[in-house]
């Protein structure tokens, strides 16, 4: 798993695609390896991050945006699409102002590019 750091764009399948400032893709190591050393991704090591990320721990009912006892914020794929910050959706920092918790933004800023 690999957290874009600056916006790219890359051509899969023929189809030009654009990979957004804090979309989180998982790409295999070899494909990576030129991203990463171009600066443009990096790794997603923390385990609770990767979870929070990838809705790993949520239960199939939650479909809403939430933020953990560990102040991670969590985005279930069953979400609506608008939260979806991966796919052009709102950023983190405005999901995290819907929840009340502005406390987290700063923890966020680099990911949504706020």
């Amino acid at each position: 798993m690999y957290k874009v750091k600056r916006e790219f764009k890359v051509k899969v399948k023929g189809e030009v695609m654009v990979m957004v400032v804090g979309s989180v893709i998982d790409l295999p190591d070899e494909a990576a390896k030129m991203f990463l050393e171009q600066g443009k991704i990096e790794p997603v090591d923390n385990l609770a991050e990767r979870m929070a990320i990838m809705g790993e721990n949520t239960h199939p009912d939650e479909v809403l945006p939430y933020v953990t006892g560990f102040n991670s914020l969590v985005i279930p794929f069953a979400s609506p699409a608008r939260y979806h910050y991966w796919q052009g959706g709102q950023s983190p920092c405005d999901t995290l102002k819907e929840l009340g918790r502005c406390d987290l933004l700063d923890k966020y800023r680099h990911v949504s590019g706020n």
